[in-house]
């Protein structure tokens, strides 16, 4: 990927993580804050390159389906998900 590429999705994750709040809408934190879908859509889009999973989640954005979680509640709703428990 050019560093073109690089600085876009840069660009693009800053702005929807202020357009999100920047915040765990969970806990409130904002240290490493994660994309999260609320509606799963798999995890294909973990294995893309970084400026294909900007494009992948301004889509999510737009769709409402994207919200912020810090790192440990996107990890506990991942393990909520594969236990079928409600998050």
């Amino acid at each position: 990927m050019g560093q073109r590429q690089k600085d876009w999705a840069k660009r693009v994750r800053e702005k929807l993580l202020a357009e999100l709040g920047g915040k765990c809408v969970v806990c409130g934190s904002a240290y490493r804050p994660e994309f999260d879908c609320i509606e799963p859509r798999g995890d294909a889009h973990h294995k893309f390159d970084t400026s294909h999973r900007m494009s992948f989640y301004r889509k999510e954005h737009k769709a409402g389906n994207l919200q912020v979680l810090c790192q440990f509640h996107n990890a506990q709703k991942s393990d909520t998900r594969k236990a079928n428990q409600p998050f």
